[in-house]
């Protein structure tokens, strides 16, 4: 059992190399994410209708299955905190604003905690075993134990195991307020 590669989109430039050569400084308690040109993995017709931390997910786990030689794994495995956070708040906005009528079912399925290892099976057309783990700020440990458990136990060879989560301004700030991040 091991780890074949890894990719990473992150504050820092580790896409396409988990090892940057020049680190970005920032200042302050909130960092945002050096984007990859999502072009060259994604389908543009895709890349449209994806929110942003679809997109990075999607790029992240793509870019992990060219850098393998793997086109289609046994399994994907996603570990999640907090979700897709800036489609739950577009969904519950639209909700609120629309007196729960005329909702569209595409701002509900872009909500939902399984969204990013879906959209990484539809890509690579993966029929296989598909969890996403919501436990917080253990959901990637989940995520990486339930690999380990396939891999021991002879269930698959070959998985795809990710994490990945964001935060949306309205979340920083409340998070901000209980003085979780460093000032």
């Amino acid at each position: 059992m091991f780890i074949r590669t890894s990719a990473a989109i992150s504050p820092q430039p580790t896409f396409g190399n988990l090892t940057p050569n020049a680190p970005v400084e920032y200042v302050g308690d909130k960092l945002s994410c050096i984007e990859p040109n999502y072009n060259t993995l994604l389908d543009p017709k895709l890349i449209r209708r994806m929110s942003r931390i679809i997109k990075m997910g999607s790029a992240s786990a793509l870019n992990a299955l060219q850098e393998a030689n793997l086109e289609n794994p046994d399994a994907i495995i996603v570990g999640t905190a907090y979700g897709c956070m800036e489609d739950t708040e577009i969904f519950l906005r639209k909700m609120i604003q629309n007196q729960e009528e005329l909702l569209t079912p595409t701002a509900f399925i872009q909500s939902t905690h399984n969204t990013v290892g879906a959209q990484i099976a539809l890509i690579c057309k993966c029929h296989q075993y598909n969890n996403t783990f919501v436990q917080n700020g253990f959901s990637f440990e989940t995520a990486l134990l339930d690999g380990i458990l396939m891999l021991r136990d002879g269930e698959a060879k070959q998985l795809l195991v990710g994490g990945v989560d964001e935060i949306i301004p309205a979340s920083h700030a409340i998070l901000h307020r209980f003085g979780l991040y460093k000032s």
